[in-house]
């Protein structure tokens, strides 16, 4: 990507859109759900293996220093449930039921996926997690006969299974022959995580890898809510946060919120940021930058040259090769607010303070940043990094994103 140039544009990223496919379950009542997240305080991510993660689940080509080191790092009606953190690669995970009557289990609610899979009764590895899908204790349960789906991350780590229609009951809302993706072979980088028990997927328009074709869970939750959109409150280091599914919180943001469409043809919640800045410099970079927002990914990831330019306001700061390359400064660095800018004119700021994504496991004193490198010429994620300095509306049917500001724990 060509380098980032003052006051000019930088590069500017295609993307797509598309009409959301026709949904099912109609003419039944419609709802509005929220769904609280808990943060556990005694969260400590991994750094260098949640940015591994978050790259091979984009399928990006990583360079070998990154790769040699951070390998070594891996290990109407209304309702709630918990959403809590864990001590892998995923900060949020929701309590969502499965089956009849209904089996609870930890999911994450990924805004970058669109499949909804669950480890089960059928799964072959072992694992160490209590809580599985037990498909024959659900009376609801019906094999999907000739139909198979499987995933392959980029990192190679896999799964794949059976289909069934069977119910789910998100924070009160009972969807009814809903697909469910049962895990059958599972690879044993994804059984060792204990604290998952399945993905459940709220990509905007992307189809599932189940087939033959079928129905998303998303387009069949969008017809039960009040209003065909659902928001995220993500929360720093605080349980006060919440997904909510068919109404806007008035209470959860200050302001009006700024809407800004989808790209054409986009299958993922994808859009363009018009402006860079960073606190402290009197220059904005101006451009269009294609970014997803992705729930799923905890990171902000954006091309090296946007990196390289907040970093050069970081003195202390340096990118280690003792640790892949990574960004990291000392822990006690004050770190200057970033913004980004949109065409409708509204401006978001990730505090510095957010900025400082964690401690690095093994070198007291050393923290590792919440921006680090993607190696994409094509897109940036902007991940709960983003995410928890905004109030983000998902809006199905105006095929938008909206932000809006909020309190914030600063």
């Amino acid at each position: 990507m060509a380098a980032l140039c003052f006051m000019l544009l930088m590069s500017i990223f295609s993307t797509f859109i598309q009409a959301i496919p026709t949904s099912i379950n109609q003419g039944v009542a419609r709802r509005s759900v929220t769904v609280d997240l808990h943060r556990n305080p005694a969260y400590a991510p991994n750094g260098p293996q949640q940015y591994y993660r978050a790259l091979k689940k984009w399928g990006v080509d990583i360079p070998n220093d990154v790769d040699d080191v951070t390998n070594s790092f891996m290990g109407g009606d209304s309702g709630d449930t918990n959403a809590e953190s864990i001590m892998g690669d995923r900060e949020y995970l929701s309590r969502v039921g499965f089956g009849t009557p209904f089996q609870y289990l930890n999911v994450d609610l990924d805004t970058g996926s669109a499949d909804v899979w669950v480890f089960s009764s059928e799964t072959k590895v072992k694992s160490p997690r209590e809580d599985i899908y037990k498909i024959e204790k659900s009376s609801t349960a019906e094999l999907m006969n000739g139909t198979t789906w499987r995933i392959t991350y980029g990192d190679s780590s896999h799964a794949s299974g059976k289909a069934y229609h069977d119910s789910i009951d998100i924070a009160g809302i009972p969807l009814h022959k809903a697909v469910v993706q049962s895990a059958v072979s599972v690879s044993e980088s994804l059984a060792s995580d204990k604290d998952l028990d399945g993905i459940f997927g709220l990509a905007y328009n992307l189809e599932s890898q189940v087939t033959p074709k079928q129905p998303t869970v998303l387009q069949t939750l969008k017809d039960r809510l009040d209003k065909p959109l659902f928001t995220a409150d993500l929360r720093y280091q605080s349980d006060e946060g919440a997904y909510t599914f068919g109404y806007i919180d008035p209470d959860r943001h200050v302001g009006k919120i700024m809407y800004t469409p989808l790209l054409p043809n986009s299958t993922f919640w994808e859009f363009n940021v018009t402006g860079l800045h960073v606190a402290g410099q009197n220059i904005w970079y101006l451009a269009q930058w294609r970014v997803i927002a992705d729930t799923g990914t905890t990171m902000m990831l954006l091309s090296p040259d946007i990196v390289n330019m907040y970093y050069s306001a970081v003195p202390t700061a340096k990118q280690d090769v003792a640790f892949g390359s990574l960004w990291t400064f000392p822990c006690n660095t004050t770190l200057p607010d970033f913004k980004l800018g949109f065409a409708n004119g509204w401006v978001a700021t990730v505090p510095g303070k957010y900025m400082n994504y964690t401690g690095i496991e093994d070198a007291p004193g050393k923290c590792m940043g919440g921006l680090q490198p993607f190696f994409s010429e094509d897109f940036g994620i902007l991940g709960d990094i983003f995410l928890k300095a905004v109030y983000a509306v998902f809006d199905l049917a105006g095929g938008r994103v909206g932000f809006a500001n909020k309190e914030l724990d600063l």
